[in-house]
């Protein structure tokens, strides 16, 4: 078993904190609650949660590093990719969950380095601690023309037109956890008992379920993860919206390929301190709880609301087909140092052993028709 790191005093208190909560809706409910509702208490609690406080949650004194933390290349590209699409639509950009605002920062200074003009930079955010922690960033860093582009927004506005970009976004919300038994699905919720959090799986099974998935070839105790809150919450942003491309990047697969016997014990994974395991009754409050996306249950939801789709594909090929090669070849070779950072940096964002092909790039366009560089090839649009 993996020997993680201990938790320190605050996060103790934390945990003990939560568990007691958690403790008392499970009785209050009878003897277990989904886990969809455990997993937005130990992530969004108001007072604890992973997501509300204060706790340093990206980078190397983080519990995890994303995509745009990498490297500069990451945010480049998407803005070659955003230029283009502004001849369609305002050059307005709404991001969802900025984390530590490393992408905001490094495209507008991009873009004012290239004369490529954003008018707005919205944030959508619902930690007030994360949005304090923004604030300080881009004031120290952002000259005050940038810094007065950007604005905060605690729900998706009404009729927005432009880009809505999302860097991990969909594999925090809350999920429900389903087990396959005798070709039947089960729901496997969370009980408290001799002193720990665990499983329970429902007796009956459930007579009709709300995803459309194949599960006739799969094996009995199969266990896979799906969000109807999820499902919601982009049904109601996709009537919100008016003109717009959405671009969501997220670790996940098409149906075909997530609904795979090698994934019998589900996508569940928690990051604490950059270690990485299963267990989610662990270091509650203080570790991340995510899930990988099955973008063929997002294309669904996206067309049944009139929606298109723009494109899907690997995040290395939406790197390269949006400039990535040409932008690592801005760096001079003969500086070493620099140069081997760089490509190390790049390689990570592009290898299949890292995030380059576990990490998917799916674009929905609505009242908007725009062909993207970003797609230009290998688009896996046909798998969904």
């Amino acid at each position: 078993m993996m020997k993680l790191p201990p938790l320190d005093k605050l996060e103790v208190s934390v945990h003990d904190a939560l568990t007691n909560k958690i403790k008392k809706e499970i009785t209050e409910s009878g003897d277990s609650i989904s886990f969809s509702s455990f997993m937005e208490s130990v992530l969004y609690d108001h007072e604890y949660g992973y997501y509300m406080g204060n706790k340093k949650k990206f980078g190397e004194e983080g519990d995890f590093i994303t995509a745009p933390m990498i490297s500069d290349i990451f945010t480049k590209c998407f803005l070659n990719v955003f230029h283009k699409s502004f001849s369609n639509l305002p050059s307005i950009i709404l991001e969802l969950g900025a984390g530590n605002g490393q992408f905001a920062f490094d495209l507008l200074i991009a873009a004012r380095q290239n004369n490529i003009q954003i008018d707005q930079y919205l944030i959508y955010e619902i930690s007030e601690n994360t949005i304090k922690k923004q604030k300080e960033i881009f004031r120290n860093k952002l000259t005050n023309e940038l810094f007065s582009k950007i604005f905060w927004v605690d729900e998706i506005p009404e009729n927005f037109d432009g880009i809505i970009f999302a860097n991990e976004f969909l594999d925090a919300f809350p999920t429900n956890i389903y087990e396959i038994k005798n070709e039947k699905i089960y729901e496997r919720k969370v009980n408290f008992k001799n002193n720990q959090f665990g499983w329970n799986i429902d007796d009956n099974a459930i007579p009709n379920f709300e995803c459309p998935i194949d599960i006739t070839n799969l094996p009995t105790g199969y266990i896979f993860e799906y969000s109807k809150k999820l499902d919601d919450w982009l049904k109601s942003l996709l009537n919100t919206v008016n003109k717009t491309q959405i671009f969501f990047v997220d670790y996940g697969f098409h149906q075909q390929e997530l609904f795979h016997q090698d994934r019998i014990e589900g996508t569940l994974m928690c990051h604490y301190k950059h270690y990485a395991h299963a267990n989610p009754f662990e270091f509650l409050g203080a570790q991340d709880i995510t899930w990988h996306i099955n973008f063929s249950q997002i294309a669904n939801v996206a067309k049944n609301e009139k929606c298109t789709i723009g494109g899907f594909v690997s995040q290395a090929n939406f790197l390269i087909n949006a400039g990535a090669l040409d932008l690592l070849a801005e760096y001079n070779p003969n500086n070493i140092s620099e140069f081997k950072t760089q490509t190390n940096a790049f390689q990570k964002l592009i290898s299949p052993a890292e995030m380059g092909d576990l990490v998917k790039v799916l674009s929905i366009n609505k009242n908007a028709d725009i062909n993207t560089m970003g797609f230009n090839k290998n688009d896996r649009t046909f798998q969904l």
